[in-house]
C-alpha cells in the first residue's frame, strides 16, 4: 500500500523527471499497465502512448512546472499546476492542469488529465 507520503514523493519525481526530459526516470514511476485519460480527447493511453507526450514535452523550450500544488490521497495525489514553455513562434505559453494520479507500490498506475485546451492550442500545431 502506498502512503500519502510515498504518492507526494512519486508527484515530485515525476514533475522533475518531466521538466529534465528523463524519459527512463518517467517510464521508471509508471506502471506496465499504466492507463492515461485525457479531456482533450477523451482517450485512455496506454503506456507507451502516455510516453510519447513525455518525449514530446521533452522537446519544449524552458519547460518548467508553475503553481504546483500537490495534495496526497489515501490511493495517490492531486496535483494542479501551470505547464509553462516556449511555444513555436517564441510566445510565452502556460497551461493550466489538473493530474488525478493513483499510486501503488510507489508506481502510478492511473493518471486523469484535465488542461485548458484553448491554452494548450499554440503546442498542437
Amino acid at each position: 500500500m502506498t502512503t500519502e507520503g510515498d504518492a507526494a514523493s512519486v508527484a515530485r519525481r515525476l514533475i522533475d523527471c518531466v521538466t529534465r526530459g528523463d524519459l527512463d526516470g518517467v517510464d521508471a514511476l509508471y506502471h506496465d499497465d499504466i492507463r492515461c485519460w485525457r479531456n482533450l480527447d477523451g482517450r485512455e493511453l496506454v503506456k507507451k502512448q502516455a510516453l510519447k507526450i513525455v518525449r514530446f514535452l521533452g522537446t519544449l523550450q524552458g519547460l518548467r512546472y508553475d503553481d504546483v500544488r500537490i495534495a496526497p490521497t489515501p490511493g495517490g495525489f492531486v496535483q494542479q499546476h501551470t505547464l509553462c514553455c516556449t511555444g513555436p513562434k517564441g510566445e510565452d505559453v502556460r497551461v493550466p492542469a489538473c493530474l488525478v494520479a493513483r499510486v501503488d507500490g510507489g508506481r502510478i498506475v492511473r493518471i486523469d488529465e484535465y488542461v485548458d485546451s484553448a491554452a494548450m492550442a499554440p503546442l498542437m500545431g
